[in-house]
């Protein structure tokens, strides 16, 4: 079969977003297999190195002839009505995690994409990290055993000259849980399924309500347990560790965020013997984007349905129900 060769036009909504200046516009800008065609941000002007690619406001970005795939970094309140407005133009969307602040909004979302023929993504790049997928590949694989436990913590300090971020805000879906839950359980739910049994989320509430920091344990049917903190505020740590009857498996550093400093997995054997095992890192964020204009061009199916984020989106919200 014959695939479109060419590059896939890409709009981004909220170019001045973090993780659109820090990680998704310069991913988009190395690749060669998308093309930044339009950028709008309404919280100032659109990053120097993208000045080129501005437009006056969303409209412009999803109306644009050239663009076919709309990424989504808004807050979460504002997900759905701009994932209905491209579903309603025709544009496939990657939009950041989480979908949504709810699962009703995320099965909205999802209805919206179907109804408009475009495909829905959430923007979760972990898996697409060589190191976090290399450390899911061992632990399938049988390196430490028959698998029981996941431990993850995701915790950073957004300071009082944050106090307008939108991650404090109750109406735009704040709170530490649903900003990094996803992180934190990503790969218990890779490896035992989307589907637990139960889940128990203790939170240590902020002023405005919002969970400041959630600690979670997310049991499975068959017995495996993943446990979890996330925290606004915290020490910066990022760890992962997977355990099994005969060991361990580790990220000590970066578990989550990955990158170039992502290249070392400590794997600790039933003699309590601890290895290093060394990954080649790359950029997750440009791997995410070319598997996304992959799945657009027909070329590969998108390896992770909408049905699996609205599976993790449930449990972040305090399911399984």
């Amino acid at each position: 079969m014959h695939h479109d060769a060419r590059p896939v036009g890409f709009g981004v909504l909220g170019a001045r977003s973090m993780v659109a200046e820090r990680a998704v516009l310069p991913a988009i800008t190395t690749s060669e297999a998308v093309d930044l065609v339009a950028t709008c941000s309404l919280g100032g002007p659109v990053p120097t190195a993208w000045a080129a690619t501005s437009v006056p406001d969303y409209e412009a970005v999803i109306d644009h002839p050239d663009v076919e795939v709309v990424y989504v970094p808004l807050p979460n309140g504002l997900h759905l009505q701009w994932v209905e407005r491209c579903a309603a133009a025709g544009k496939h969307v990657l939009c950041e995690k989480p979908l949504a602040p709810t699962v009703a909004e995320a099965l909205a979302m999802q209805r919206a994409c179907d109804d408009g023929g475009v495909l829905l993504a959430e923007a979760w790049m972990t898996p697409f990290d060589p190191r976090w997928a290399h450390l899911i590949g061992l632990a399938r694989g049988g390196l430490i055993g028959d698998l029981g436990s996941v431990d993850a913590r995701f915790t950073f300090t957004i300071g009082p000259e944050a106090a307008s971020n939108y991650r404090w805000l109750p109406d735009q879906g704040g709170g530490a849980l649903l900003d990094v839950g996803i992180y934190c359980l990503g790969a218990a739910f890779e490896l035992f399924g989307d589907r637990p049994a139960s889940v128990d989320i203790t939170r240590t509430p902020a002023p405005s309500g919002v969970d400041a920091r959630s600690d979670v344990v997310v049991r499975w049917p068959d017995g495996q347990v993943a446990t979890a903190t996330c925290s606004f505020v915290d020490e910066e740590a990022q760890t992962l560790t997977i355990t099994g009857t005969a060991g361990t498996l580790s990220l000590l550093h970066d578990a989550h965020t990955g990158g170039q400093r992502a290249s070392t997995i400590e794997h600790r054997d039933a003699g309590g013997q601890t290895h290093t095992i060394n990954v080649v890192p790359d950029d997750p964020y440009r791997l995410m984007i070319e598997e996304f204009a992959r799945s657009v061009r027909g070329i590969r199916s998108w390896p992770r349905p909408v049905e699996r984020s609205i599976a993790m989106l449930n449990t972040l919200t305090g399911g399984p129900r």
